[in-house]
């Protein structure tokens, strides 16, 4: 009698933590959701794309969404999307760079579709049939009509874990400081390396505002890749994004997006070919299409997210790939004012810059609106007949002096063209080409409306202003009217 009595405790012990593992709400410890990115995937108005994380014993991809009507969401009465699982290219990767190998995980990417325009929704991922949900995030969607405001930065590019907080930080202060956001534009260098998962893992671990829930799941993000996640699959793993149809994606990607009367498009400068440092044909072809699709189409605006860009003032502004025959600068600068592109976000070059209207590598005169903004006076430039291109220094750590070898008068062509802040600090003793890392970050909070555009550039120093944001430049753009979209 006892061995069937220890035998019927032991099954009434089995199916108690069954029950346990498979109920909505409880989690198995052996698995965690990580990573967990929201994205734009197709339309904005309507669809949102969602990646994360987990161990190899989650196999399925769960979205639960409902709207926000309160301050706790309640997905009882969830709207739910399945999407599809992966091994992670990164996994069980000996990176040869002094980080252990990646452990093996899953990528798991959903969509959710037919959302209601300019509204707030709850959201989590996981694995419903484990049981193992993330954390509740919330996300917009793009309105119809009205004025709509982002946050644009780059290079949150860290090596080091603390860097990776300080990265976090710069990113919760950005969002705090621009609580309109309704999402952010990064261009590229996440990571130092992007196949050390490692790294990734810091970025998105140690995102937390208030210490409370991750940066990352409370916004959107429009992503574009930097050389330093070149390495394959290491970019399109990590976003829900759509690239353009037919190219390739193995180094990063190149896609556009509408949101309002705003037609964005990010390039990818991982490719390269005889013709074009950092491009192909096909990709350059693409982008003539598009923009001049987008502007058939009745967009106001077309702004272009890269991360080499082609005009920057430091370090990276005489590299090759910008002034050679086949240069960025060369060959594809032309290209933007030809298209009428009217703003060009860059990274890479870790140092503020802000350029005039630029055309034919020339600075064209426009008439200028002052106005007051902030205290401050702000001046807007009046329908430029050049594109305005800016780079918001970094996000992380690393960061450059000003460029000591170009032709001084090539610092003409800029409205605002300084040494970097950081080097009143003194050189990196690990370095001493570059300022003292960690000193300075920077980011930027622009809203639209209609047909103008409004730029506020914030600084934080971690010396001053207890380490918290303050302006340091603005400028906007008028356009002498807008379309039928406004």
């Amino acid at each position: 009698m006892g061995f069937f009595r220890r035998f019927s405790f032991t099954i009434v012990l089995i199916c108690v933590f069954a029950s346990l593992v498979f109920l909505p709400g409880h989690t198995l410890a052996a698995v965690t959701i990580n990573k967990v990115t929201v994205t734009f995937h197709g339309d904005t108005t309507t669809t949102k794309g969602f990646t994360w994380y987990t161990e190899t014993t989650s196999s399925r991809s769960d979205v639960q969404i409902v709207q926000k009507t309160g301050s706790k969401p309640d997905f009882t009465n969830a709207i739910n999307f399945v999407g599809r699982t992966a091994l992670s290219t990164n996994s069980s990767v000996s990176t040869g760079t002094g980080y252990p190998p990646n452990p093996r995980e899953n990528v798991h990417k959903a969509e959710a579709t037919g959302l209601k325009p300019g509204t707030t929704y709850f959201f989590r991922v996981g694995d419903a049939a484990l049981g193992a949900w993330s954390e509740p995030g919330t996300f917009q969607t793009a309105p119809l009509h009205g004025a709509f405001s982002f946050i644009f930065l780059t290079d949150t590019q860290a090596k080091e874990k603390d860097e990776a907080i300080l990265s976090s930080q710069t990113i919760a202060k950005a969002l705090t400081t621009v609580p309109r956001a309704q999402f952010i534009v990064l261009a590229g260098d996440w990571v130092d390396t992007g196949k050390v998962e490692t790294q990734w893992d810091w970025l998105y671990g140690n995102a937390l505002p208030d210490n409370a829930k991750a940066s990352f799941l409370q916004t959107t993000l429009l992503p574009a890749a930097g050389n330093h996640e070149k390495d394959t699959n290491t970019f399109m793993e990590h976003f829900d994004i759509v690239p353009a149809a037919g190219s390739p994606t193995t180094t990063g990607a190149y896609y556009s997006t509408n949101y309002r009367n705003v037609h964005f498009i990010t390039l990818n400068n991982n490719e390269n070919s005889a013709e074009y440092a950092d491009f192909t044909p096909a990709q350059i072809q693409w982008l003539k299409n598009d923009v001049r699709a987008a502007r058939a189409a009745g967009y106001d605006w077309i702004i272009v997210n890269m991360h080499k860009g082609p005009y920057t003032t430091s370090n990276h502004a005489t590299d090759a790939d910008i002034i050679g025959p086949n240069g960025v600068r060369t060959m594809v600068a032309p290209l933007f004012a030809e298209l009428d592109v009217d703003l060009v976000f860059q990274g890479h070059d870790h140092i503020y810059a802000r350029s005039k209207p630029l055309k034919a590598g020339a600075a064209v005169p426009a008439k200028k609106v002052t106005e007051l903004l902030n205290g401050k006076s702000i001046e807007y430039t009046v329908s430029p007949e050049g594109t305005i291109y800016v780079i918001p220094n970094t996000a992380g750590a690393k960061v450059y002096y000003r460029n000591k070898t170009i032709d001084p008068n090539y610092f003409n062509l800029f409205e605002v063209a300084n040494e970097h802040p950081a080097a009143a600090y003194g050189a990196d003793p690990a370095d001493p080409t570059r300022p003292v890392r960690g000193q300075i970050q920077n980011f930027m909070g622009i809203t639209i409306e209609g047909a103008k555009l409004t730029a506020v550039t914030y600084e934080i120093d971690q010396s001053k202003n207890n380490a918290q944001p303050y302006i340091v430049d603005q400028f906007g753009i008028m356009k002498k009217k807008s379309s039928l979209r406004r």
